[in-house]
């Protein structure tokens, strides 16, 4: 009888999805849609190629070999190009560059510049960059960086003398300094701590968050049928039937669970189709935190079913709940660009754990060791709502 019972439950869940055609849309039209687009916003996190990073222009009025050695130092980069303009321009046009938005940054080096350093006076440059963008900070250590190089350099010159400057051992020095400092970031920008540094591409983000956010809103919005069930009475007339509470809660909660592990799977695979997507290294790690967050959601929509009375508070329920936690779980934007109090609230929510989970495999290579924690918190907050479903089931067909 529980078998059967069960069985039935699945197969009317599943029977109702495929009864309606545009629940494929929903389930796989629009999460398609969806994870395009915004991957496509989101662009790269780093540059996969010289062609598409932001463009650094220097306008060289020196035309030195002093000014082409510390362009080419500033070269070589992800984060930025550096293409030389063939006027020399000047400070005026290098900073309305870059006032206007049309370049990440822009360098001039004057006329002057290899005849001061020369004669041993300072050489000043102007360098003019947009502080809101993470290629122009790039290109400003960069320069920063290539100018105290320069610097020793013509120090060590002037010191010798009429000596013979060692170019080879300044250069060695340089590379193996023999001093070295050790610095540590601490606080929210801390490197280390993001995921996102290994992850290369808008879409290693937007792939696994759409399709988490709607393999759970389709199952919260099947809030509704349950709810249609049990005004119907065929609940209760199984419950008469002999059929525990526990034997509900199970039916009712595996159809959903069911139809949601096959959207996830048909997403997920498309997903790999996308530039630049890697789930990682660990398979088991992947189907264990699908199964265990398809299953929150399962639940979740069998608790909130229980305390709905009507098919519009159901499909209200249903729809606030699921963006709350899309929202606040991290699946409309990563989680490491948010403020610290955020990402704690993310951590009390099955999504911000599932997503956390995808950008550690992606991010970091992590598997299930690593992610131990983020799983358990859903093992547990699984069990939790099937506690409660049950007993409100119990409670509401006694």
């Amino acid at each position: 009888m529980t078998s059967a019972v069960i069985r039935t439950l699945v197969l009317l869940h599943v029977r109702k999805i495929l009864a309606e055609k545009s629940n494929l849309f929903w389930m796989f039209g629009m999460p398609i849609m969806f994870t395009v687009l915004m991957g496509m916003m989101f662009g790269t996190t780093s540059s996969s190629g010289p062609s598409e990073a932001p463009e650094v222009t220097v306008y060289d009025a020196s035309r030195s070999a002093a000014s082409g050695d510390l362009i080419a130092s500033l070269g070589g980069r992800e984060q930025y190009r550096i293409v030389v303009a063939d006027t020399v321009g000047s400070e005026d046009l290098a900073r309305q560059l870059v006032d206007d938005g049309r370049r990440t940054a822009a360098l001039w080096i004057p006329a002057a510049f290899d005849d001061s350093l020369t004669a041993g006076r300072p050489a000043p440059l102007r360098f003019f960059f947009d502080s809101d963008r993470a290629s122009a900070q790039t290109s400003r250590t960069a320069l920063a960086e290539a100018v105290r190089r320069l610097d020793a350099i013509q120090g060590g010159r002037h010191a010798a003398g009429a000596g013979e400057f060692d170019q080879a051992v300044f250069d060695s020095l340089w590379a193996e300094p023999r001093v070295v400092l050790a610095a540590t970031t601490l606080g929210r920008q801390q490197q280390e701590e993001s995921a996102l540094a290994g992850m290369s591409s808008g879409f290693q983000h937007t792939g696994p968050s759409y399709t988490l956010m709607f393999v759970m809103m389709f199952m919260l919005m099947s809030v509704r049928d349950i709810v249609l069930e049990r005004r119907a009475g065929t609940l209760t007339r199984l419950r008469l039937g002999a059929a525990s509470s526990t034997t509900l809660a199970a039916g009712l909660f595996l159809g959903p669970l069911l139809v949601g592990l096959a959207q996830a799977a048909v997403l997920l695979g498309f997903n790999t189709l996308l530039p630049s997507m890697d789930y990682g290294d660990s398979v088991a790690t992947l189907i264990v935190v699908m199964v265990l967050f398809t299953g929150v959601s399962s639940a979740l929509a069998l608790v909130a079913a229980t305390f709905c009375r009507t098919t519009g508070q159901a499909d209200g329920m249903g729809m606030t709940v699921s963006m709350l936690m899309a929202s606040l779980g991290g699946l409309w934007w990563p989680l490491e660009i948010v403020p610290g109090f955020m990402k704690q609230l993310a951590l009390m929510l099955p999504s911000g754990r599932a997503i956390t989970v995808f950008h550690n495999m992606i991010g970091r290579g992590w598997g299930l060791t690593e992610n131990a924690p983020h799983l358990l918190w859903l093992v547990g907050a699984l069990l939790i709502l099937m506690v409660l479903a049950r007993v409100r089931l119990r409670r509401l067909i006694a």
